[in-house]
């Protein structure tokens, strides 16, 4: 069996069961353990069988599990595996089918307003180097690149990143948090999203039919401070992907001034740079379009 052992936020915990699943479908066993009554997913407890292996950060090995399974040296799975990798994780449409609509409004919006999912609250201190506010220049460039009318959602408080983004946005749309499960329907309606450094704003993004999605690499999504992360979907190109300095968020009043009123306003970059920044792979130069000749043909008498 597959038993989940889940903890943290929402985000976190839907990583952790998207991978409990996937698991257990490889293995055809039931999933057992912690349940998400958010999701409307009751999973009976029980205990698991010996042997067993506890699983935990983000790169588990399932090909190694499935060798020891076949010869049975493993019984059991307890996971509490994060397992932020595309490769570890169900296809789009089966997590889709799994977090299913749960009957909860979203905020909903014209067609052509850009949804920026705001994370502060208490990462707006020094509580995890890799989970950091965004630069307001960032939203200031994407909004003006995208011309589309600015709408934010999510942890907007009193705080100074707060009153700043107001200050600076004097014609945008601000909506605090209405409770998590509310804040992931309003952005899984939208059409067009900025993502936050986020599990939950991730996966919300992704879940999403949104036409345009804007994923920043920064803190947790960038591939030089976290390798063992890879949330950068390549194919998907409803995604632009905005490069960062892989600088570690400290929350110093220093960093905090920067991230306000600071020129970084990460760059945009292709696809085929994503793959070198995070694969290493080398592709070549894409071959430039000629224009066709004009020939001009004599006139016949």
């Amino acid at each position: 069996m597959v038993r989940l052992a889940t903890s943290s936020g929402l985000g976190n915990r839907m990583f952790q069961c998207l991978f409990a699943y996937r698991l257990a479908e490889e293995f055809g066993v039931p999933v057992t353990g912690d349940s998400l009554p958010e999701w409307g997913l009751v999973h009976e407890d029980s205990t698991v069988p010996l042997p067993s292996v506890y699983l935990q950060g983000h790169m588990p090995n399932p090909a190694g599990l499935r060798r020891l399974w076949r010869l049975g040296l493993l019984q059991g799975i307890e996971t509490n595996a994060l397992a932020c990798r595309l490769e570890l994780m169900p296809s789009r449409a089966a997590a889709q089918a799994l977090f299913r609509d749960q009957g909860v409004e979203p905020l909903r919006f014209p067609h052509d307003r850009l949804v920026i999912n705001v994370r502060a609250a208490e990462i707006l201190g020094a509580r995890h180097k890799d989970y950091r506010p965004l630069p307001l220049a960032f939203y200031e460039r994407v909004i003006r690149e995208t011309r589309r009318r600015p709408v934010f959602v999510g942890q907007i408080g009193d705080d100074p990143y707060s009153q700043a983004l107001r200050a600076r946005f004097p014609e945008a749309e601000f909506h605090p948090s209405r409770g998590v499960m509310e804040d992931f329907a309003t952005l899984r309606a939208a059409n067009h999203l900025v993502m936050a450094v986020s599990t939950f704003s991730w996966l919300a993004c992704w879940l999403s039919e949104a036409r345009t999605i804007h994923m920043p690499l920064t803190g947790f999504f960038h591939p030089k401070r976290r390798k063992d992360v890879d949330l950068f979907p390549p194919d998907d190109y409803r995604y632009s992907f905005h490069a960062f300095p892989p600088d570690a968020w400290t929350g110093t009043e220093e960093q905090m001034q920067e991230t306000i009123a600071g020129a970084e306003a990460g760059r945009r970059i292709s696809h085929r740079h994503l793959l070198t920044l995070v694969h290493g792979i080398k592709t070549p130069d894409p071959v430039p379009r000629v224009a066709p000749a004009v020939v001009s043909l004599p006139t016949i008498a």
